[in-house]
């Protein structure tokens, strides 16, 4: 029976979810405390840049296909300890990033448990846990009709609020280049998810066609519903709301009422959860993988009847468990978590743009490939001096191992 292939609707449908994700329920509030009535401009600069980082990902897909996505890219073009890196900065980001989503579905429903937060993020992780132990071949399918139904109510309630509880737009403050840049490194986090489309490179209908209509139907819809939900929370009139609460269940409130926030609540639980789900799950099959290459110890290799990466998934675990205790003892905040994931996010972005410009052929890709690398090289500067030593010392480390493996080949044919 021949396999059905992914039109261009379907997998736009596919993209959004992981694209929107968590990120629409933590960084709107967050930026705006960051960099005040500065943040609609950095959310404009950053969809303007998640389209050209989609429209070049997107012609990777098209030129290598298959489900490694643009890691066989990156190993076409800088060979395999820099195909390793970016494997390596991506599952440095899924130790840290995931509980950021984790925290933030467990402070909108903590308080319905009476429960201290960090104890519900542990919860919810044990949960997220079984469930990647089980069989869940249509996890990608939940979390697109979860994001669905979440886009269609953040839409209803930004523009409501925009409607009708709308306050005086006020003068713009001075603008402060750190923070406005430490606002862009968050907001990278929106951009996390495009790699999606090379995954599903080899199961797309004519990807020639199929990939360029998806990336446009996805840039546009993202992009009126970050635009939207990031208007309402900087142009809200706090005063209308309860306790004057700046948090995205106020959007529901000119619409829903007091009951917005239990809908909301209800949506960033799912929505985090499913999220959660498709990352890890993700990289816990990389980890797997890596094993299987001889890369990462044999041990990771092991995998339940269902096929579930058990060894991964448990480690990986295990570091979001660290993370939460540190949390607890104030020292990581969700934003901090976010910044740092996004610094290993952006140096595996980095490397995927090098190979971009060495790979394609059109002039116009190029340039737009180098100016997106010299902007996200650009904002990694913001994060942490640690994050910053970290992420160059395991560069350099590939790259000395990059330098040893031509040196041999080159003494082999000699």
């Amino acid at each position: 029976m021949k396999q059905k292939k992914l039109h261009a609707l379907l997998l736009s449908g596919l993209i959004i979810g992981p694209v929107l994700g968590s990120g629409i329920i933590i960084l709107p509030p967050v930026v705006y405390q960051t960099a005040g009535n500065w943040a609609l401009p950095a959310w404009v600069i950053m969809i303007g840049v998640s389209f050209i980082f989609a429209y070049i990902f997107g012609f990777l897909s098209i030129l290598y296909p298959g489900d490694s996505g643009v890691t066989l890219a990156v190993r076409h073009a800088l060979g395999k300890n820099m195909s390793i890196l970016t494997s390596f900065y991506l599952i440095g980001a899924v130790f840290f990033g995931p509980v950021a989503v984790l925290m933030t579905a467990s402070e909108y429903i903590s308080p319905a448990l009476l429960s201290d937060p960090v104890f519900t993020a542990f919860f919810l992780l044990c949960l997220c846990l079984f469930f990647l132990t089980r069989n869940v071949s249509n996890i990608g399918r939940i979390a697109f009709a979860l994001s669905s139904v979440s886009v269609i109510v953040l839409l209803i309630g930004g523009i409501s609020t925009l409607l009708f509880f709308r306050k005086e737009i006020s003068v713009m403050e001075p603008f402060d280049l750190p923070s406005f840049g430490y606002s862009l490194l968050l907001l990278f986090w929106t951009i996390v998810g495009w790699e999606v489309i090379g995954n599903y490179s080899g199961d797309i209908e004519e990807p020639e066609k199929t990939i360029p209509k998806a990336i446009a139907i996805s840039v546009i819809v993202v992009a009126v519903v970050c635009l939207t939900v990031a208007a309402a929370v900087q142009f809200i009139d706090s005063a209308m709301i309860p306790a004057g609460n700046l948090a995205i269940s106020s959007l529901l409130y000119p619409v829903f009422g007091v009951a917005g926030k239990t809908i909301m609540s209800a949506i960033v639980f799912s929505l985090c959860i499913t999220t959660y789900l498709l990352f890890v799950g993700g990289v816990a099959r990389l980890i797997c993988s890596l094993a299987h290459d001889n890369i990462l110890p044999k041990i990771f290799k092991r995998r339940l009847k269902n096929n579930a990466p058990v060894t991964a998934i448990l480690v990986l675990g295990f570091s979001h468990v660290v993370t939460l205790f540190l949390i607890s003892n104030n020292v990581f905040q969700i934003e901090s978590l976010i910044a740092l994931a996004d610094g290993f996010f952006i140096s595996n972005a980095l490397i995927g743009i090098i190979a971009a410009i060495k790979l394609l052929k059109q002039k116009r890709l190029k340039v737009l490939a180098i100016l997106l690398g010299l902007f996200l090289f650009s904002i990694l500067l913001f994060s942490s001096k640690i994050v910053l030593s970290v992420l160059f010392i395991m560069a350099i480390m590939a790259f000395k191992n990059q330098v040893n493996l031509l040196k041999s080949t080159a003494k082999f044919w000699r």
